[in-house]
């Protein structure tokens, strides 16, 4: 590991720039054009080598006067075909950061000295030869230019990046929004390390020891800052897939944590192929603040207090309550809903079993406590609480379309109670878990007051009859009101009859065409495809599960009232 390079804290261009401006006709002399064909990451990293200016200094040891990222253009004064003292000079160079060294052909050497060249590919260091008449003043030209259009790009991708992280931890599942967001750019990956939970962005090579990197930079930046090595950002290098990352890493614990042993240590690290930009550093630093935000809140305290809220709202049952301090509760809760509230909805999230979780850490059908931040934006109430596999609120409204589409894209379902008296919030809590198992069934949102989803009838709810009957009411809603009765009879007794119109008929002591009629209508409100044997044998199931004896006593009312009233 090393602690990465000052110039990255300058503009650069990478030295690409000028080996590919037609108008310098220059030839990249060292390494050699043989190792450049062999080896691909080399030439990678020789061409985005970072320029931040272009200098020329003819001394024997110019790195003296010169900052890293420097581009050195010389004549050859100082050579002679003097091959140590060429080696030390290249050495010179790279200990001082120089980016690369630019010769100039004529008016001192027709070319390269051969011992130079030889230093030079020795040590892998970029050579660049140009012909003449080329100035070094049209180099600088070239670099300055370059380096201006680069500032206006990258403070201009900056602000785009910005606005994007903060975006990202306002976001479901902050960390792993935040790094998707840093890896977005090609050749390039992210990785979050909480504790023991880890967040990866991007396409992390399978051959990345993910474990060994993060153990080494944990110890790195756990070192005290005035310690020789500490620092707030470490680097390495790892190889993979046949390319070379240059990988940083930023702590991301809360300063108010740091330098104290505390839970959800956490560290942040960016990579990219063959090395970082100006731009992955800041972006790195400033989602690393992003996550020490996040950590810093009182998230456990917090979440503590909406569990104790919620239990003592769901086991304490608001009508137990007296006079005075019962209207003062139903108050109380109202403005904690939103002010003029009368009513509430309980509403159970889970995490749809069956949904894709693409590089998320918790397992598919699992929840953490942090979805609770979700669900409180999502559905703009204060009352929210993590419950084993569970996310339990209370709301004044319903869900709109919106927000059900919206929960649905990112992986949840949903089931929401009927309004409930605010003095009743228990029962409305008891149907929604009623309703959430009905929703696992069906794979799709149950709202105890919207019309039904267009699911199929789920058989398998069958073996469970608190289910079956909830998803049943929810399925069969067109058919439960007291418009449908007639039809809803009709429908009983023919699907018990297996569909015979006759004995239909006398069971109802109706005119067959009458019941044809009757179930036609049915059929309509449904919009089921009463022709189809399975579909019919789903409708006679969530008719059972209402209950033998709804079924029932509709179809005797039904048929008294057809036999003292003289139905045709």
């Amino acid at each position: 590991m090393h602690d990465g390079p000052d110039y990255l804290d300058r503009a650069t261009v990478p030295l690409a720039t000028l080996l590919d401006e037609p108008t310098l006709q220059a030839e990249l002399a060292s390494p050699a054009p043989g190792v450049l064909r062999s080896d691909r990451a080399l030439a990678a990293r020789i061409r985005s080598t970072p320029v931040a200016a272009a200098i020329v200094i003819e001394l024997d040891d110019p790195g003296q006067y010169m900052l890293p990222g420097d581009l050195l253009m010389v004549t050859g004064l100082a050579f002679s075909d003097d091959a140590e003292h060429d080696r030390d000079y290249v050495a010179r160079l790279r200990a001082s950061g120089v980016s690369a060294l630019v010769f100039g052909l004529e008016p001192v050497h027709a070319e390269v000295p051969p011992t130079l060249l030889a230093a030079c590919r020795e040590a892998n260091f970029p050579l660049i030869v140009l012909p003449p008449p080329i100035y070094f003043a049209a180099v600088t030209s070239i670099v300055n230019r370059a380096l201006e259009t680069e500032r206006t790009r990258a403070l201009e991708q900056m602000n785009t990046l910005a606005r994007h992280l903060t975006e990202a931890v306002l976001q479901h599942r902050p960390a792993q929004r935040l790094v998707e967001r840093l890896a977005t750019e090609p050749g390039s990956w992210a990785a979050l390390r909480i504790g023991d939970e880890l967040y990866l962005g991007g396409d992390v090579p399978h051959e990345v020891a993910l474990a060994e990197v993060f153990a080494e930079f944990d110890e790195r930046l756990r070192r005290p800052r005035g310690a020789k090595g500490g620092a707030s950002t470490v680097f390495t290098t790892v190889r993979a897939g046949g390319a070379e990352y240059e990988v940083a890493a930023h702590e991301a614990t809360p300063r108010t944590s740091r330098n104290r042993s505390v839970d959800g240590n956490a560290i942040l690290t960016v990579a990219r192929a063959p090395r970082l930009t100006r731009i992955d550093l800041t972006a790195l630093q400033l989602a690393a603040n992003l996550v020490g935000l996040l950590l810093q809140l009182p998230a456990a305290q917090s979440m503590a207090v909406d569990q104790l809220l919620m239990q003592l709202l769901m086991e304490r049952h608001g009508s137990q309550l007296l006079g005075a301090e019962r209207d003062r509760f139903a108050r109380l809760l109202a403005n904690s809903l939103g002010g003029g509230a009368r009513t509430a909805h309980a509403v159970i999230a889970m995490r749809d079993p069956n949904a894709a979780t693409t590089g998320d850490p918790v397992p598919a059908g699992e929840t953490v406590a942090s979805d609770t931040n979700w669900l409180r934006q999502l559905l703009h109430t204060p009352l929210v609480e993590h419950r084993a596999k569970q996310l339990r609120a209370f709301v004044a409204s319903v869900p709109t379309q919106g927000e059900l589409q919206h929960a649905r894209q990112l992986g949840w379902l949903l089931a929401v109670s009927r309004p409930h008296p605010l003095l009743e919030l228990p029962s409305a809590m008891q149907e929604a878990e009623v309703l959430a198992r009905a929703a696992l069934h069906i794979g799709a949102h149950i709202d105890g007051t919207a019309p039904p989803a267009e699911a199929s009838w789920p058989i398998g709810a069958a073996a469970d009859p608190t289910v079956a009957r909830a998803a049943a009411a929810h399925w069969l809603a067109p058919i439960l009101t007291a418009e449908s009765t007639e039809q809803r009879a009709a429908l009983t007794v023919w699907l018990h009859q297996h569909g015979s119109w006759d004995r239909s008929a006398r069971e109802l002591g109706l005119h067959r065409n009458t019941v044809r009629r009757l179930v036609g209508e049915a059929q309509l409100r449904l919009g089921r495809d009463l022709d189809d044997p399975l579909e019919r044998a789903r409708v006679l199931l969530a008719l059972t599960a209402l209950g033998d004896d709804r079924a029932s006593d509709s179809a005797a009312e039904h048929t008294a009232a057809a036999r003292g009233g003289g139905s045709s």
